[in-house]
C-alpha cells in the first residue's frame, strides 16, 4: 500500500535532486547549441568578409592580406564612424555588388 501513501521527505528530496540534474543537463545542452550556432554564424561572416576583401582588392594569399590590412588599419580607425555612415546602396555601387 506504499503507492497510495505520501512520499517521505527523503523520497521527495531524491526526486527533486533528479529533476535538478535533468534540468542542468538540458541547460548545458541548450548552451552548447547556442555556442555552436554562434560559431557557425561567425565562421560564415569571416568567410564572407574574407571573400569580399580578396575579390575587391585582388588579393592572393595571406601575406598580401596582412600587408593590406596593416596599411588600412590606421585610416579605418580614424574614419570608421564616417565610413559607416555611408549608405549601403552607395557602398554596393562603388563595389559593383
Amino acid at each position: 500500500m506504499r503507492a497510495l501513501a505520501r512520499k517521505t521527505e527523503e523520497e521527495r528530496l531524491i526526486d527533486l535532486e533528479e529533476k535538478i540534474r535533468k534540468m542542468q543537463l538540458e541547460k548545458q545542452r541548450l548552451a552548447n547549441q547556442v555556442r555552436q550556432k554562434e560559431r557557425k554564424e561567425r565562421t560564415r561572416r569571416l568567410i564572407q568578409v574574407g571573400g569580399l576583401i580578396e575579390k575587391h582588392f585582388e588579393i592572393e594569399g595571406e601575406e598580401e592580406t596582412i600587408k593590406l590590412i596593416a596599411s588600412f588599419k590606421e585610416v579605418v580607425a580614424k574614419n570608421k564612424e564616417k565610413i559607416l555612415e555611408m549608405n549601403i546602396d552607395q557602398a554596393r555601387k562603388i563595389l559593383r555588388i
